[in-house]
């Protein structure tokens, strides 16, 4: 018996071909999200600690343990 492979596919190419163009005439078309920046973002900078400012000439070793 012979299979009717190429009428096979013509109908269902068919059936599949009109429910793609039946869904897509139901869906609402979204804009697709675009931001107005070109190129890389602006490198991160830290705000300083407070830490780091106080900066004095005292240095971080006690001073009795320095004392003879």
């Amino acid at each position: 018996m012979r299979m009717p492979i190429l009428s096979y596919f013509l109908l269902t190419g068919a059936v599949l071909f009109g429910g793609l163009i039946l869904v897509s005439s139901q869906l609402e078309s979204k804009p697709l999200p675009v931001s107005q920046r070109i190129g890389l973002p602006a490198p991160f900078k830290a705000s300083p600690d407070e830490t780091q400012l106080q900066t004095g000439g005292v240095d971080s070793a006690d001073e009795s343990s320095v004392r003879d």
